[in-house]
C-alpha cells in the first residue's frame, strides 16, 4: 500500500511518522509528502528523510478546483491508496473525497466534536481559564466533507493543570499527538491493508444459531464470502445467503458421520498463516490456500447434553466438539489477522467495525481471542469433569473448575473491594443463587454468603417447621414447632438482639401469622420454599428487606465437593454432609441419656455443625438457648454459650460441642450451671478428665466419634 502524507506547516507530526514508517512499525510504503505552502519547514524533513515531494498552492493553480485536479493526478501519478493529513492546513474538497472515500484520516489537537477549526488548543485553554473543563486532547478520524468531522478512530484525553500556560499546554497536546497518531494510522493500514486481499472469507459454522442470519448478511453487505458446513449451511442457503461448502474449499468430503469436516490444511493454513510473512503467504499462494479472515463459530451443547436427566455416556461423547474448537483456537493463536466471534453476544460489535472501518480493530480482535480460550478452556474442564466422574477417580493431578459470571457485585465484604459472583457452570438447584427474588435490592458479597450459610443449616432440618436465623456466618437462633409461627417464636427467643439485622432460613411456606411477627424488626434476608400471598404482601411493605423463594424439593441434590481459596491456591474438601446415628453413639458416662435427651443431642448437633469452630451450642428440643462461636479456646465459647443460655437452662437443656474437650474445664463449666446431657465427638488425651467432670455433676455424656470443625 502506497501512502501519502499532506502537511502545511513545521511537519513534526509528518517526521515521526515518516521515521516509523522508515523503522517498520507502520506498515506500507511512504510514497509522497505533498505541501501546498512551497516555502513551508516540513519540506526540509522531507528532503532530510529522503522523502519524496511535491508542492503547489491554490493561488499557482488559479482557483481551488484547478488545484484539487492538479493534487488527485499528483496522487494518482505516485499510485496512492491512502492519504494521511498531518497539519494540512485545507480542506480536502469532493475532488479527493470520491477519489478516496473512507481512505483519508486527520490529526486534530482537540477532542472532537469540540473545538473543531483553528486555534483549538487556545480556545480550549479560555474555556479551562473559565472553569468550563478540565481537559483538552487529541482526536484522529477519517475525514468527510465537514470541517473536523467524520468517524473518530482514536481519542486521547490531555488533561489541564491549575499551572498550565497555553504554551505549557500546547506542548503537552502535541507530545500526545506524536504518540497517538502513529498508533492510530498504523492499526488503520494494517486494517485497510487487509482489505486490499483479493476477497474476505469467513467461515461460519454454529451450533446455536441464533441471530446468526442478520449477522451473516452483514458480511455479506461488506464483501464477505461465507464458507459453511452441515445444518449451519443449509439455514444460511434457505436464508437467500449464497455460501460455499467446506468440501469445495477442501476437495475432500466430510467423513465419519461429520466427525471430520474442517480438520483440513486447505482450512487450518488459511487461519493460521502469518499475513506479514512473506513465506507464509508463498507457501499459501503454491498450494493454492486462501486467507480466512473470520470464524464465527460455537461449540457442540456438551452443557447441556449433560444436565439432561439419565444421559447416556454414549450421547454426552456424542456432544463433544472437536473441529469446533480447533477451529476457534487457530483463529485466536493468529487475532492478529483473524477475527473470531463465539458468542452471538459480540455480533452487533463485530459487524460494526467492519461497516465502519472495513475490519475489526486489533484490540477486539485480542478481546475476542482471549474470550475464545476462557470459553474452550471452560468447555473442556466440563469434559474433563464429566468424565473424571464416569471413572471415579480421585486425588486428581489437576483440577479443572470452571464457573459463569452471575454477577457483578457492587463492593465485596467492604466498599473498597471489587467482588464477581461467579455460578457453578452446571449449576445447583438448591442454591442461593438459583434463588427467585421476590423483593429488595440486589443481594450484597456478604449476603449471599449469610444466605448460603443459613441454607447449609436449614437443610439439617427437614421433618418439621424450623427457623434458622443467620448472623454473620453464625446461628443466632434455631428453632422448631409444629408450626412455622411457633418454629419463628423460638428461633427469636434464642437471641431477640442478634437477630436484627438477621438472615432468616425456613423450611416451610411463610404463612401470615408469621410474616407478622417477622415484620416488626428488621431483617437483611427472609428466604423460603415460598410466601402465601398476604405474607408476602406484609413483608413487601419493609423497604430494606430482600426475599428469596427457593425450591426446597431439591434440599437433598448431593453437593460433594466445596473449595475456598487461600494465596496462591485452593483447598477443596467433601462437604461435611455426615448423617449421623445415635445408635452409633458411645455413652462414656455413669448417667445414661434418656430417649428426648438423644433427640436434643441431636438437633444441637446439627446447630454445632454450622457454627464456626471453636464451636459450642446449648439446646433444648424447641430451640438453641446460647451458641458460642469462632472463639481461640474452647471454655470461653462455653462461657459464652451458657451465658447466652441463662435461666433458660434446665433438665432438658445439653450442650454439644463441634471438637474434643481438651481440658476437663468445658465439662466442669457445664455441671456448674445446670447442664445435664453434653454430646461431643471424644478423642481427647484427656478425655478422661471430662468424663470424671461429667459424672461428678451427673451428666449424661455421649462421644460421637466425628468432629465438625466449621473454619
Amino acid at each position: 500500500m502506497k501512502i501519502a502524507i499532506l502537511a502545511s506547516g513545521n511537519g513534526t507530526n509528518f517526521e515521526v511518522l515518516t521515521k516509523k514508517f522508515q523503522a517498520g512499525e507502520i506498515p506500507g510504503t511512504e510514497a509522497l509528502m505533498f505541501c501546498n505552502h512551497p516555502n513551508a519547514p516540513v519540506i526540509k524533513r522531507a528532503q532530510r528523510l529522503g522523502i519524496p515531494y511535491e508542492t503547489f498552492s491554490v493561488k499557482e493553480c488559479g482557483s481551488k478546483q484547478a488545484y484539487e485536479a492538479r493534487l488527485l493526478k499528483v496522487l494518482k501519478e505516485y499510485k496512492i491508496d491512502f492519504i494521511i493529513l498531518s497539519g494540512y492546513l485545507r480542506v480536502v474538497g469532493s475532488t479527493i473525497l470520491n477519489e478516496y472515500p473512507d481512505s483519508i484520516v486527520n490529526l486534530h489537537p482537540a477532542l472532537l466534536p469540540k473545538y473543531p477549526g483553528l486555534n483549538s488548543i487556545a480556545r480550549a485553554f479560555a474555556d479551562y481559564q473559565r472553569g468550563l473543563i478540565d481537559k483538552t486532547g487529541v482526536t484522529v478520524h477519517f475525514i468527510d466533507a465537514r470541517l473536523d468531522h467524520g468517524p473518530i478512530i482514536a481519542q486521547k484525553a490531555v488533561p489541564i493543570y491549575p499551572d498550565d500556560t497555553e504554551e505549557t499546554l500546547e506542548t503537552r497536546v502535541h507530545e500526545t499527538e506524536h504518540e497517538l497518531f502513529p498508533m492510530a494510522v498504523s492499526e488503520v493500514i494494517q486494517t485497510r491493508m487487509k482489505r486490499g486481499n483479493k476477497v474476505k472469507r469467513a467461515l461460519v459454522s454454529v451450533s446455536d444459531k441464533t441471530n446468526l442470519v442478520p449477522f451473516v448478511k452483514g458480511l455479506v453487505e461488506n464483501h464477505y464470502e461465507i464458507i459453511s458446513t452441515g445444518g449451519t449451511k443449509k439455514k444460511l442457503d434457505e436464508a437467500g445467503i449464497k455460501t460455499i461448502s467446506v468440501e469445495e474449499i477442501t476437495g475432500f468430503p466430510e467423513i465419519l458421520d461429520g466427525r471430520v469436516k474442517t480438520l483440513n490444511p486447505y482450512i487450518h493454513g488459511g487461519l493460521l498463516a502469518e499475513r506479514d510473512k512473506p513465506e507464509h503467504m508463498k507457501t499459501l499462494e503454491k498450494l493454492n490456500i486462501h486467507t480466512i479472515d473470520l470464524v464465527c463459530v460455537n461449540l457442540y451443547p456438551f452443557k447441556q447434553t449433560i444436565e439432561k436427566p439419565n444421559v447416556e455416556l454414549a450421547d454426552a461423547i456424542e456432544n463433544i466438539d472437536i473441529g469446533g474448537p480447533s477451529l476457534l483456537r487457530a483463529a485466536s493463536k493468529n487475532y492478529a489477522s483473524v477475527t473470531v466471534v463465539t458468542d452471538q453476544a459480540d455480533y452487533d460489535r463485530v459487524l460494526k467495525e467492519i461497516t465502519e472501518n472495513g475490519d475489526t480493530n486489533l484490540k477486539t480482535r485480542a478481546e475476542l481471542a482471549a474470550k475464545v480460550f476462557r470459553t474452550t478452556a471452560a468447555y473442556d474442564a466440563l469434559i474433563a469433569e464429566y468424565l473424571t466422574k464416569q471413572t471415579g477417580l480421585e486425588d486428581l493431578e489437576k483440577l479443572t473448575l470452571t464457573y459463569d459470571l452471575k454477577q457483578k457485585m457492587r463492593y465485596g465484604e467492604n466498599s473498597h473491594q471489587k467482588a464477581w459472583l461467579y455460578e457453578d457452570a452446571l449449576p445447583k438447584k438448591f442454591s442461593v443463587l438459583q434463588a427467585e427474588q421476590l423483593h429488595g435490592k440486589k443481594l450484597s458479597y456478604n449476603n449471599i454468603k449469610d444466605a448460603d450459610e443459613a441454607l447449609r443449616a436449614i437443610r439439617e432440618f427437614q421433618a418439621e417447621p424450623t427457623v434458622v436465623a443467620m448472623k454473620h456466618m453464625n446461628p443466632c437462633g434455631i428453632g422448631r414447632g409444629k408450626t412455622l409461627e411457633e418454629a419463628w417464636d423460638r428461633a427469636y427467643e434464642a437471641d431477640s438482639i442478634s437477630i436484627f439485622g438477621g438472615v432468616i432460613a425456613l423450611n416451610r411456606q411463610v404463612d401470615l401469622a408469621t410474616a407478622k411477627k417477622m415484620h416488626k424488626i428488621f431483617l437483611e434476608i427472609v428466604i423460603a420454599p415460598g410466601f402465601d400471598d398476604d405474607a408476602l404482601a406484609v413483608l413487601e411493605k419493609k423497604k430494606n428487606i430482600r426475599l428469596l423463594q427457593l425450591d426446597f424439593s431439591h434440599e437433598n441434590e448431593p453437593v460433594r465437593y466445596e473449595t475456598v481459596s487461600v494465596m496462591g491456591g485452593l483447598l477443596m474438601q467433601e462437604q461435611d454432609v455426615l448423617n449421623e446415628n445415635v445408635a452409633d453413639w458411645k455413652c462414656v458416662t455413669d448417667v445414661k441419656p434418656t430417649e428426648q435427651q438423644l433427640k436434643t443431642m441431636m438437633f444441637a448437633l446439627k446447630a454445632v455443625k454450622h457454627t464456626k469452630s471453636n464451636a459450642i451450642v446449648v439446646a433444648n428440643n424447641e430451640r438453641t438457648l446460647g451458641v458460642g462461636a469462632g472463639q481461640p479456646n474452647r471454655i470461653d465459647s462455653a462461657k459464652i454459650a451458657v451465658k447466652h443460655a441463662g435461666e433458660a437452662i434446665d433438665n432438658t437443656a445439653v450442650m454439644s460441642s463441634d471438637a474434643f474437650f481438651p481440658f476437663g474445664d468445658c465439662v466442669e463449666y457445664a455441671g456448674k450451671h445446670g447442664i445435664k446431657a453434653i454430646v461431643q465427638p471424644g478423642g481427647s488425651v484427656r478425655d478422661q478428665e471430662s468424663i470424671e467432670s461429667a459424672n461428678k455433676y451427673g451428666i449424661a455424656m455421649v462421644f460421637t466419634g466425628y468432629r465438625h470443625f466449621r473454619h
